[in-house]
């Protein structure tokens, strides 16, 4: 029964072998699989996961003309558990239809000819899908990022209304 069993065995494996191969004689396909190990990944601190950063309320006389801006509201993203190095962030979201760099509002938001300003520590325009300066991360494996964020008119004669706009921020390691 022993020999049964081994010889079964062995005509299955012969077959697979066979039928391997023929699938490779119908033409050969390569696979690339890749990624990355680490260490550390930072993650945003608690609350800045999911932030909210009011912009303030603002009468459209402050935003009469076209790039007319809002006084910039700071806000701070704290990351941990990050690698050695630098950290850097890079926002993305729907972008305003008349300037790709800014942030468009959202649905549920009425206002018009206005648009959400991201920028950097050093207040300079920070456009969406652009990494933010980095900077050093500490000896603990923390980083703390400033930026800011206002309106501004894209447009003469902005309408009032709700204005909200979402944002996500992806981690980039330097």
């Amino acid at each position: 029964m022993r020999s049964v069993t081994r010889y079964a065995a062995a005509a299955a494996l012969l077959m697979f072998h066979a039928s391997a191969g023929a699938n490779t004689a119908l033409g050969e396909i390569n696979i690339q699989l890749y990624g990355n190990i680490v260490d550390f990944t930072c993650v945003a601190e608690g609350s800045d996961s999911d932030k909210t950063v009011p912009l303030g309320t603002w009468p459209t006389k402050q935003l009469r003309t076209t790039g007319s801006r809002t006084q910039p509201m700071p806000f701070t993203l704290k990351l941990t558990g990050c690698p050695p190095g630098a950290a850097s962030i890079t926002f993305s979201g729907k972008a305003d239809g008349s300037d790709n760099s800014l942030l468009g509002l959202n649905e549920a938001s009425d206002a018009t000819h206005v648009a959400v300003e991201i920028r950097d520590r050093d207040k300079t325009r920070l456009a969406l899908e652009q990494a933010s300066q980095p900077v050093t991360v500490d000896a603990l494996g923390n980083a703390e990022l400033a930026f800011y964020a206002n309106y501004i008119a894209t447009a003469d004669n902005p309408q009032p209304g709700r204005a909200d706009a979402d944002a996500t921020f992806m981690i980039n390691y330097n």
